[in-house]
């Protein structure tokens, strides 16, 4: 092929690009990539007083307080937000840190204790969308000396 033939033709296919480029498309909105920056557990929701809110101890800890563990009884749905509201995946995934079933945590964020021993637990709410944002909550039975564990 002629040189001339072959720069006109890269001139050409440069020139319809730039059009389609301009007409057809423009540089996508990445808005939809906002990572969780905070999960906030607000506390459970009790079926008599709706939201029972969490207390938070010296530390900051925030906990929640069951007056008496029983096995397959005591139930507790969390409630949490996730910020900012326009996060692009405002899942969270639960653990619970232990292996031997004694307090189960749903997809839901339903705790359910299994066992008259375990009468506390640790839950952990961890974002789904990669961002390693999590947040922790201690669910304890009150000692029978009327004092909260932690005070």
């Amino acid at each position: 092929m002629n040189k001339k033939i072959v720069i006109m033709l890269a001139a050409v296919v440069a020139v319809v690009s730039v059009i389609l480029v301009s007409i057809i498309g423009q540089i996508p909105n990445y808005d939809t990539s906002v990572m969780v920056r905070e999960i906030i557990i607000e506390g459970y929701e009790d079926p008599f007083e709706g939201l029972v809110p969490c207390d938070v101890n010296a530390n900051g800890d925030k906990i929640i307080w069951v007056d008496n563990v029983v096995p397959e009884e005591t139930m507790l749905q969390l409630r949490w937000t996730v910020s900012p509201d326009n996060a692009y995946n405002t899942e969270v995934r639960f653990s619970t840190g232990l292996d031997d079933g004694s307090v189960t945590v749903s997809a839901q964020g339903l705790v359910i204790f299994h066992s008259e021993t375990r009468t506390s637990a640790l839950i952990t709410l961890t974002a789904a969308d990669g961002s390693l944002t999590s947040a922790r909550v201690y669910i304890m039975q009150r000692s029978s000396d009327s004092g909260d564990f932690w005070g």
